[in-house]
Formats: C-alpha cells, sequence, structure tokens
C-alpha cells in the first residue's frame, strides 16, 4: 500500500508547470523580452506612420509652393523702339510706291526727286543698321534675365516650382523669336528697299530714252 502511494506521488511531482486544474489552462505570464519586443514594433510602426505623414506632408507642399514666377519683363516697347527707326525712311508701301514711281520719264525737276530718292533709301540702310545695333546693345541684358531664370532653376524644390520655372523659360524663348521676327522685318525693308531703287532707277531711265526717241513724246 505504501508503493502505490509513494508512486502516486512521484506520478503527481512530474506533471508539467502547465497544466489542466480544476478544466482550466494554466499559462505562464509573458517574458520581459517578449514585452521589450512588442514595445519595438510598436515604435517601429508610429516611425513609419510619422515618416508616411511628412512624406504626404512634402508632396502636397511640392504642388502648392510656388517659386520665382514673375521674371518675364515684356520687350513690346524695345520692339516699338526698333521699328520706329524706319519712321525716317521708307517704312510703308505708301511711301515705298511714292519714291519709287517705275516705268516713268525722268520730269524736269528729276534732279531734286533723284536727290530725294536717294535721301530716303539711305535713311533707310541707316535705319535698318540702327536697328540691329539696338539689338546687339540688349545682349547683357537679355544675359541677365536668362541668369535669372537659371538661378530660380537651381533654387527650385516643388513641382509647381519646376513648372513656373520652365514657363518663365519658354517665355524667354518667345522673346527672342519676337526680336528675331523684328529683324527678319528690317531685313525685307532693307531688301525692298534696295531692290526698288536699282529697279526704279532701270525703270526711269528706259522710260526718258523712250520719250526721246519719240520726239517728246512717251510712248503708249
Amino acid at each position: 500500500m505504501i508503493a502505490i502511494f509513494i508512486a502516486l506521488l512521484l506520478m503527481l511531482s512530474a506533471a508539467p508547470a502547465s497544466g489542466q486544474f480544476g478544466g482550466s489552462l494554466v499559462s505562464d505570464p509573458p517574458t520581459e523580452q517578449a514585452t521589450a519586443q512588442t514595445a519595438s514594433e510598436l515604435n517601429q510602426t508610429n516611425t513609419t506612420l510619422q515618416q508616411d505623414l511628412r512624406a504626404n506632408s512634402l508632396t502636397a507642399a511640392s504642388v502648392t509652393t510656388t517659386g520665382d514666377s514673375g521674371l518675364f519683363q515684356s520687350v513690346s516697347a524695345f520692339l516699338d523702339s526698333l521699328d520706329g527707326n524706319f519712321n525716317g525712311g521708307i517704312n510703308s508701301g505708301q511711301i515705298f510706291a511714292a519714291i519709287f514711281p517705275g516705268w516713268t520719264p525722268l520730269p524736269a525737276d528729276a534732279i531734286a526727286q533723284s536727290a530725294s530718292v536717294t535721301a530716303k533709301t539711305m535713311a533707310t540702310y541707316i535705319d535698318a543698321l540702327n536697328a540691329a545695333q539696338g539689338q546687339a546693345a540688349s545682349f547683357d541684358t537679355e544675359e541677365n534675365h536668362l541668369g535669372s531664370i537659371e538661378s530660380a532653376n537651381l533654387g527650385a524644390s516643388g513641382l509647381l516650382q519646376a513648372v513656373q520655372i520652365n514657363t518663365e523659360a519658354q517665355l524667354a524663348v518667345a522673346q527672342q523669336i519676337q526680336l528675331l521676327r523684328q529683324l527678319e522685318v528690317s531685313h525685307i525693308t532693307l531688301d525692298a528697299t534696295k531692290a526698288g531703287e536699282e529697279l526704279n532707277e532701270r525703270a526711269r531711265t528706259a522710260a526718258t530714252s523712250a520719250q526721246a526717241a519719240n520726239l517728246g513724246v512717251s510712248p503708249q
């Protein structure tokens, strides 16, 4: 009997610490290592959330923060001044037709008319030269303007700023095209004056010779 009692005691002492007692599961409390690991995971999650919030904030700022817009400066007055150089010469079709009548015999005051034609033609050449020199003199101003755009480009940090600086650069290109068009207008005016003067001289000389050969009567 004693041997059986001892055997039962040995069996009870060999049972695990975690087992069924009165129908309930008994678990060991969490260790300090598990608690520290849980706290670390929570901190990491919180850090990730804060980083996401900052990233979203920066993204919103990049599309709402303006840059150095407003660098554009109109060159309308400058273009007007370049075109105004031709006011002393042949700057319209009406003046061109009056100065170069074409096939018409020279009149009695041919010397005075020839002097007027020469003066207007030379004035037009001078006007074209002044227009070209006016543009050449503006190179430093243009360089400063382009430099301000480049400086703003280097300082741009957001999407909206980059778009605005690109717009300023496009406007600068458009201004250069305007200036090129003004030069082309000057070239056309100069070429037309030169060609008109030469053709007019030949035509008037031929018309005068024909009239003289026809006993002073202009041939029809």
